[in-house]
């Protein structure tokens, strides 16, 4: 069988980093393809190991992005050979008329109208309408959809009628360079202002993220005398950054407590974790929770949002809280600073729990679900 990947709309982030590890990882001869082509722009294809009957092939277009990158994908039926048994495309987004063809959810910010409405009249906010259209289509008309958590497929089956369509739910794996086995914990009275709790999120600031909720409830934790400071690690999006420094500006105007350390290249992601005394993830809307994962490997307890597909990801080993409830942060993030032993499992539990989620699983069963869906005898 011959397998076609249109990767052409996968250039960054988790997308490149899922279909380099799945395809690095399996040996798809071992579930009956004998040859694969991957169309994706050229950075993303410079991440995949070459080897025999693994094609790599790329377009100017898809190199250029945007509206050219769209123009390819819809005439994408064309560039097909005669021999293709199925069609994978992990991005998301199929407009052809190629049958069979599997796609997958990568993203529900377009299907939860809560969270998109948080961007409402904004180019973005458009940008997730257009999505929902589009990738509406592609799930209905697919023949398999890969599910990437359990919440991701309620929600999604809860918006259309997706009968007839074979599904299946994959959880991403973990870049076992970030397994770390847990350090030892301080007790509460070892904390001062000189060696304060640092507490740790890696993420872009955003709406649905609610860095501007954490450290309203740090703010009240301090208030107590109790010896903290945040460490923020990511980009952030322009409109939320501004809401952001109001109340940054707010609470800690000379940002002694308060540290937003911008974009960082993603190698030096795991310094931050290994310097962090407890990890907080407070977004609204999460697809999987990747980074999530990479915190419970790093061995550091952490605080959890009750919301999306992070308490699938967590699985009990951590507190979880609404991490829009300002008072129940604070709560909840005190409770874990003042108890040590409480810390200690937690690090443990969360640490066994992310060594359970493979890339070599997450590869060999997605192609299963892939021969499946090609009719392999």
């Amino acid at each position: 069988m011959h397998l076609i990947v249109d990767a052409s709309n996968i250039r960054k982030g988790g997308g490149v980093t899922h279909l380099q590890e799945v395809l690095n990882a399996v040996d798809f001869k071992d579930f009956g393809f004998s040859k694969i082509t991957v169309w994706a722009p050229m950075s993303t294809l410079d991440r995949i190991n070459s080897r025999h009957s693994l094609v790599f092939k790329s377009h100017p277009y898809i190199e250029q992005g945007g509206g050219r990158a769209y123009w390819f994908r819809k005439k994408f039926d064309r560039y097909l050979s005669n021999d293709a048994s199925l069609l994978w495309a992990p991005g998301g987004t199929y407009i052809g008329s190629f049958q069979p063809y599997v796609t997958m959810v990568r993203n529900f910010l377009p299907f939860e109208e809560k969270e998109r409405d948080r961007f409402k009249y904004s180019k973005t906010w458009l940008r997730y309408l257009y999505l929902r259209h589009t990738q509406t289509y592609s799930f209905k008309h697919a023949k398999g959809l890969i599910q990437i958590s359990q919440k991701t497929s309620e929600v999604i089956n809860s918006c259309m009628d997706l009968h007839g369509v074979r599904q299946v739910v994959i959880h991403h794996g973990l870049n076992e360079r970030f397994l770390a086995y847990p350090r030892a914990q301080r007790d509460y009275s070892e904390f001062s202002d000189a060696e304060p709790v640092r507490l740790l999120y890696v993420s872009p600031i955003n709406h649905y993220k609610h860095q501007d909720k954490l450290i309203a409830a740090v703010a009240k934790l301090r208030e107590k005398k109790i010896p903290i400071v945040v460490d923020l690690v990511g980009p952030a999006f322009p409109a939320a950054k501004k809401v952001f420094n109001s109340i940054a500006d707010r609470l800690d105007p000379d940002r002694e407590w308060i540290h937003w350390h911008g974009e960082i290249p993603y190698s030096e992601v795991q310094a931050y974790y290994q310097k962090a005394d407890i990890y907080a993830c407070m977004s609204t809307c999460e697809t999987f929770g990747m980074i999530l994962l990479e915190a419970m490997a790093s061995g550091l307890p952490i605080l959890c949002s009750n919301r999306s597909a992070l308490p699938e990801i967590n699985g009990g080993t951590s507190p979880e809280v609404d991490p829009e409830d300002i008072n129940a942060v604070a709560t909840e993030l005190e409770r874990l600073i003042l108890d040590r032993e409480l810390r200690v499992s937690c690090a443990l539990a969360a640490y066994e729990r992310a060594k359970t989620f493979t890339w070599q699983r997450c590869a060999d069963n997605t192609f299963e679900f892939l021969a499946e869906c090609a009719g392999r005898d």
